[in-house]
């Protein structure tokens, strides 16, 4: 480390890097720039812009295997917010950046690129270009301003002046282009979420937002009292008259104002709240609108944040709400553009929409203007949906979690019920969908079913305790009925089940037979009548049959003992004789209660696959795919 005094207050600065060429002085602010072991001064930084970044000179954290030190800070300002790029010195040597932004977090080092880098006016939001091999897609092109620093930088920073940049995502990488330069400079690495920096062995902590004075003043349009809460607020919208203000500018600039009558949120400004176990204020609502068939829809957006969370967003539209955070990675688009994914979950494509800004009410962290335009295609994967939005500068994908209004009035006590549900969201969880426990119990009960019916079978003995056959001529239909008598029989005793089995040579006929089944000893009779039928033919349509030429009856509880079978049989008339088989047959499995258990277990699940698929239909249609395709 070397340390020298301040040229302008005396006091002590230190420069912790090897690399380092300038810092600001702690203590007056001075920009000093390292010329061997003497000090320039370069005159006064600005005082940093207050803000709400966790970081803190001197913070340490961890990146892989390796621990970090934060050692100096560029502030730069962008079209619509302030950005933090804090100079980190790696344990391992490395030195690098830690960027924030977006409720995210990007660590990159400087790389020497291969790559010939085309001119940043080549590039447009959204392409694919490939950086040494690694494909990306283009998601941010600004002119980044720097405004003040603070601690030691590899270089000299010069406020004021606007450098060119452009930001890349792939599913896991992060890259940046530094234009301010030829050729220009890359810096590559990854987006992360703040969690993932933490150095649990370390002593710091993370900072908490400062608690500074509101900047109350008079909206420039109506004179209405307008507050911004701190430094990060960089547009704000009056509730009285629709016009949306621009803190920043001394003259209080109106950036736009809203040409219809203000609606109230249904979430008063400034109420807090309990989501997914961050406490959360509202600090702005805006309401978009898109056109579909000359049909102007529209929805609210209520922008949240969290002192240990960061932003957020809440949406309703039509009574369907839910809770929306940047996605840590970059979804992986699909060739084609139907589905994507992240996070291991695949999300198909629902709609395609250009949606403007109509109202604005309260606070923002951007500069949001009414009549400002914005492209969204939305995927869902219920309950979630993911958006990606973009614009001429910027691309970005949100991911929203399907919540119940129950749930937003319990987490902020609206002061009126809020509306009921009208139709389906997109990402609305069906009542009717899949239950991996429902399906398994299901599952389970089949396979018992299944199983039992097994064991049945095999266990039947299925014999045969008597058989015959005989033939009746076609001379006796002529007379009278044909009719026999078998000789006697013994059936063995016990509680199963004994089956009539017949088989004829029926072609294009038919036959009816009485049958009496009649103990010897006690006379008592079980008597059922049987219709058997077989015929078949050929016609314009091909070939046809119905009916069959053999029969089954089957008989419960009959007694053990001796029996014999009588049989009356009545048939139409042909030359042909008929011959007819007939087999007795004791402990023959039973299918017709598997079948019945079957239907029984299925019909809950068929009943709800049928209103889950209307469930579907109905949800799918009104996207861009109304069959779901």
């Amino acid at each position: 480390m070397y340390a020298a005094p301040c040229p302008s207050c005396g006091a002590q600065v230190e420069f912790h890097s090897a690399a380092s060429v300038m810092a600001v002085c702690g203590h007056c602010r001075s920009t000093l720039v390292r010329r061997d072991v003497d000090l320039d001064n370069l005159g006064k930084m600005a005082v940093l812009a207050e803000d709400r970044s966790p970081f803190k000179m001197r913070w340490r954290g961890r990146y892989g295997n390796a621990g970090f030190e934060l050692i100096g800070r560029l502030q730069l300002r962008y079209a619509e917010g302030f950005w933090n790029e804090w100079y980190a010195r790696f344990d391992d040597g490395r030195l690098g950046w830690l960027s924030e932004g977006s409720g995210l977090c990007y660590v990159t080092f400087e790389r020497a690129l291969k790559t010939t880098l085309p001119s940043v006016d080549d590039f447009q939001v959204g392409m694919q270009a490939k950086l040494d091999g690694q494909a990306y897609t283009v998601t941010n092109i600004e002119n980044a301003e720097c405004v003040a620093a603070e601690g030691e930088l590899p270089f000299k920073p010069t406020p004021g002046n606007a450098t060119p940049s452009v930001d890349l995502r792939s599913e896991k990488g992060f890259a940046s282009l530094d234009y301010s330069e030829t050729p220009p400079r890359a810096y590559i690495g990854e987006a992360l979420e703040l969690a993932d920096l933490l150095d649990k062995a370390a002593p710091n902590e993370l900072v908490k937002p400062k608690r500074v004075a509101a900047r109350n003043f008079k909206c420039t349009s109506c004179g209405a009292p307008l507050t911004a809460r701190n430094g990060e607020i960089h547009a704000v919208g009056c509730h009285h008259c629709g016009a949306v203000i621009d803190p920043d500018s001394p003259e209080l600039k109106i950036l736009s104002k809203a040409r219809a009558a203000l609606e109230a949120p249904l979430i008063p400004i400034g109420a807090t709240g309990k989501l997914q176990g961050k406490t959360y204020a509202i600090l702005g609502f805006l309401r978009r609108s898109t056109k579909v068939e000359d049909i102007d829809y529209s929805w609210d957006e209520y922008l949240l944040h969290s002192d240990d969370a960061g932003y957020a967003w809440l949406t309703c539209s039509s009574g369907h709400w839910n809770f929306a955070r940047p996605t840590v990675r970059q979804p992986e688009m699909e060739s084609s553009s139907t589905r994507v994914t992240y996070m291991k979950r695949t999300y198909r494509h629902f709609e395609h929409s250009e949606a403007q800004v109509k109202q604005v009410v309260g606070e923002f962290n951007w500069q949001v203007k009414i009549g400002q335009h914005i492209k969204f295609d939305d995927y869902i994967a219920p309950p979630y949906l993911l958006s990606r939005e973009q614009s001429k500068t910027e691309q970005t994908w949100t991911l929203a979690e399907y919540i119940t209004a129950e749930k937003v009035a319990l987490a902020f006590n609206p002061p009126k019920p809020l509306p009921e549900p009208e139709g389906i969201a997109p990402n609305q969880p069906s009542p009717y969908g899949e239950s991996r426990l429902y399906y398994m119990a299901m599952a389970a009960f089949l396979l018992i079913a299944i199983l039992l019916q097994m064991g049945f079978t095999m266990a039947s003995k299925h014999k045969v305790i008597w058989q015959d056959e005989f033939t009746i001529n076609a001379e006796t239909f002529d007379t009278n009925k044909a009719t026999y008598t078998s000789k006697p029989f013994q059936i063995p005793p016990g509680d199963r089940n004994l089956v009539i089995h017949q088989s004829s040579n029926l072609d294009n006929r038919w036959f009816y037979a009485d049958l009496a089944l009649t103990n010897t000893k006690t006379g008592e009779t079980i008597r059922l009548g049987r219709e058997v039928s077989y015929y078949h033919g050929v016609d314009s349509d091909g070939s046809w049959y119905e009916g069959n030429n053999g029969d089954e009856a089957m008989l419960n509880d009959v007694p053990g003992g001796e029996y014999l079978l009588e049989m009356e049989i009545e048939a139409d008339p042909q030359p042909q004789p008929l011959v007819n088989r007939v087999a007795l047959i004791q402990d023959v499995p039973v299918w017709s209660n598997f079948w019945i258990l079957l239907v029984v277990i299925l019909i809950i699940p068929l009943f709800c696959w049928l209103r889950s698929n209307s469930f579907e239909t109905e949800r799918w249609a009104d996207s861009d795919h109304p069959k779901g395709e």
